[in-house]
């Protein structure tokens, strides 16, 4: 198995000027690269994944998937492919800066015996489904099926298969892996992300 990343960059306007940002994921993949075919059809499984989870002012620009195992000199771009359309999810525009967090726990622990997490911060830039804007600026939780779109795209981004038969799973960037059995949790009151912040 190798170690693989990949970014989705998007971008939307905010305080007058379009901002690009992005989410970088880490996989445990195939040993050697796929052709490039396969590739797109990784990138599109994750793409589509955070599709419903962004609202209609994101647009989504561009791909990469790059190899992550070995030192920024030994690793190498494999494809970087353009992106289009917009995030599908429902609702009114929230604050941007507003961001969901995802997390998986990992079998690892600090060397004071603190849990270590997989996080991921979702800048949905809308509020998405049935969430409320008072969820959305941070005076109230998430609560009933409030986290779904977010619970569903962190199924959908732990293990990916694409194409059939080729299996990349959700790692950090220093090879730590979700616990067995493991699946994403959502927390229940948003944060805030800056731009300009990966």
């Amino acid at each position: 198995m190798a170690l693989y990343g990949l970014t989705i960059e998007k971008e939307t306007l905010w305080h007058g000027v379009t901002e690009r940002f992005n989410n970088t994921y880490y996989y445990e993949g195939p040993a050697e690269p796929p052709a490039e075919a396969g590739l797109r059809s990784f990138i599109n499984a994750v793409h589509a994944a955070e599709i419903p989870i962004h609202g209609s002012s994101v647009s989504f620009k561009q791909a990469r998937v790059w190899t992550a195992g070995g030192t920024k000199a030994q690793n190498v771009t494999l494809i970087l492919m353009d992106l289009t359309g917009q995030g599908s999810a429902l609702g009114a525009k929230c604050f941007k800066e507003t961001a969901v967090q995802v997390s998986w726990e990992t079998a690892r622990l600090t060397i004071l015996g603190r849990k270590i997490y997989l996080r991921k911060y979702i800048r949905c830039c809308n509020v998405v489904g049935s969430v409320s804007q008072e969820v959305m600026i941070g005076e109230e939780p998430m609560v009933g099926g409030m986290p779904t779109p977010f619970k569903t795209y962190a199924d959908r981004v732990q293990t990916v298969e694409a194409p059939a038969g080729v299996n990349y799973q959700l790692k950090s960037e220093k090879g730590a892996l979700p616990k067995a059995n493991n699946n994403g949790v959502v927390e229940r009151f948003v944060s805030s992300r800056e731009f300009r912040q990966n």
